[in-house]
């Protein structure tokens, strides 16, 4: 559904459109889930046998909501519950360097493949990253990274490994927001000498 090409810099091609997620990609069980859209928000779900998270919405039958096999969670619980893994509790390069890094890449001209339509403004801020499958499942453990821009339609971050999933759930409540989290779609994975660079247009919002 995403891939990742194998070189240093990398691009991915996401599956367009919206998809059904009809079993559990852990434990094979029938669900009931939706991807999330712009229009249609994701919320946390948790797998009733084998207890994965997802960042999705149900399905529908006969025009109501409909979910099997899976049950609705508070996003506040299960953020508590994967932060005790959280790999660290600071940016994986020094904020002094993340700003260093921003102000330069501010004066740069992009020349990649333009994903984000609106205009990007250069912020270094931490936030909290968790890695998801190509069905929204949470496949990794969570992380506390930089932001070094942000537009409305997405963000780049610093990351302190490879990301090869493609999709991150972004918290913002590190930075001192009040912002909805997100659903990040990855675009693009760039090295950044002992960091890499990730890029991403946001798919939708996670409710509370």
């Amino acid at each position: 559904m995403a891939t990742s090409t194998a070189s240093s810099d990398s691009e991915f091609e996401v599956a367009v459109g919206e998809f059904t997620i009809d079993r559990c990609s852990s434990c094979a069980t029938r669900i009931a889930l939706r991807s999330p859209t712009t229009d249609s928000p994701a919320s946390a779900w948790l797998c009733r046998r084998c207890g994965s998270v997802y960042f999705a919405r149900c399905q529908e039958k006969d025009g109501k909501p409909f979910s099997a096999g899976t049950r609705l969670v508070s996003y506040y619980e299960v953020m508590k519950a994967i932060n005790v893994h959280i790999e660290g509790r600071t940016s994986p390069i020094p904020k002094k360097d993340v700003e260093r890094l921003v102000q330069c890449l501010a004066a740069r001209t992009f020349n990649g493949r333009e994903v984000r339509k609106q205009k990007r403004f250069p912020v270094a801020a931490p936030v909290t990253v968790v890695p998801l499958g190509a069905d929204f499942r949470v496949a990794g453990q969570p992380a506390r990274v930089m932001t070094i821009n942000v537009s409305g339609g997405g963000a780049a971050l610093v990351h302190a490994r490879r990301i090869v999933e493609p999709y991150l759930a972004i918290d913002f409540s590190a930075s001192g927001v009040e912002l909805l989290p997100a659903v990040l779609q990855v675009t693009r994975v760039r090295t950044l000498a002992s960091a890499f660079e990730v890029a991403g247009q946001f798919l939708s919002r996670i409710l509370h």
